[in-house]
């Protein structure tokens, strides 16, 4: 049997899971080789975009946190964009004079999140221009790939927050660097789940709320809907999102967040608390994340951060974490987010 894990361990999870997902596939895709994903495999694994960035969020909320804890109003976009530009200069991005600066902050002397990335995203363009994408002045429209929501489970690790607050934030977040509908939806959807696993929940009924809302929002956008539907569906012969019978056009972005969701679920679904080797858990984990990373970085980034955030810290692969550059800013984040929020052990 397994224990329930602490809010702070699910936050811990969330942030580490995320962050060495998208670096073992990653360091697997640099080998040319899945067995880099392996446990015999060594080597430090570098954290992606998504890793980085994913800790920079969480950092712009523990701020945000903080002030608002002092009495005083801090607006989450801002501190995230702000965040998300002193990220750019980090990496080697030219800012125009008229881009804000802001006071450095502890994560800005780490080291590894603030590595230069082996290729720098084309949507780091967004932020290079100075100006603070929104929704109503969107940058980047042709940004339709995972990214975004690959960064955003933070989102939903703020302990008490309403579904609507967090998607809110979310969206915000993600029209920092992405302007397509279909990019910056995946976002909210992986923000909403990742804050229903916070709070203890279950990962179907976490992905049906999110669906609900998403399907009555004002502009859904159909490949994010569907994904939260095919996730769903227990028939596994169903049509897959983006396959040959798929309708309509579907983006990168819900293809990620729709494989996420299913190896999640499968992993969820086999439970694995009882295994030869006793590490059931870790072994479900290792296996979503491969699965998923098979469509990409930013698909294992998501899994690892929900099944992170279902099953605590303890299920990320010991092997995974140990070679994670920065695997302790990890738990430092998840300390001071959840005493920051008020999230009780």
């Amino acid at each position: 049997m397994t224990s329930t894990p602490s809010p702070t361990s699910r936050i811990h999870g969330c942030l580490l899971g995320g962050a060495a997902s998208e670096a073992v596939v990653l360091a697997a895709d640099a080998d040319g080789t899945p067995e880099a994903t392996g446990s015999k495999a060594t080597g430090t694994l570098r954290l992606g975009a998504a890793g980085q960035l994913s800790f920079y969020t969480a950092d712009a909320l523990v701020e945000v946190l903080e002030w608002a804890n002092a009495g005083v109003y801090a607006d989450q976009a801002a501190c995230v964009w702000l965040a998300y530009l002193r990220w750019a200069e980090a990496q080697g991005v030219p800012l125009p004079a008229s881009a804000p600066s802001a006071p450095p902050r502890w994560i800005d002397t780490q080291p590894a999140t603030n590595r230069q990335l082996a290729v720098r995203p084309s949507w780091v363009a967004s932020l290079a221009g100075g100006e603070m994408g929104t929704q109503a002045r969107p940058l980047g429209p042709a940004y339709d790939d995972g990214a975004a929501a690959a960064r955003s489970a933070a989102f939903g690790l703020v302990s008490g927050t309403p579904l609507d607050a967090v998607t809110a934030m979310a969206l915000d977040g993600a029209y920092l660097t992405h302007g397509h509908p279909s990019a910056v939806q995946a976002a909210a959807a992986l923000a909403g789940i990742v804050r229903g696993l916070a709070e203890g929940g279950a990962l179907p009924g976490a992905v049906e709320a999110v669906r609900s809302a998403q399907e009555g929002a004002r502009t859904p956008a159909a490949d994010v809907v569907a994904a939260l539907k095919w996730a769903l569906e227990p028939d596994p012969t169903a049509p897959e999102i983006g396959g040959p019978d798929s309708a309509g056009p579907v983006s990168p972005a819900a293809r990620s967040l729709s494989t996420a969701l299913r190896a999640a679920l499968a992993a969820e679904s086999s439970r694995g608390d009882t295994t030869a080797d006793g590490d059931g858990r870790s072994a479900a984990y290792r296996s979503a994340v491969v699965r998923a990373g098979a469509v990409g970085a930013d698909a294992a980034a998501m899994t690892g951060a929900l099944l992170g955030a279902l099953w605590g810290a303890e299920a990320v692969p010991a092997e995974w974490a140990g070679r994670l550059e920065g695997s302790d800013i990890a738990g430092e984040l998840a300390a001071t987010l959840a005493q920051a929020s008020g999230a009780e052990d």
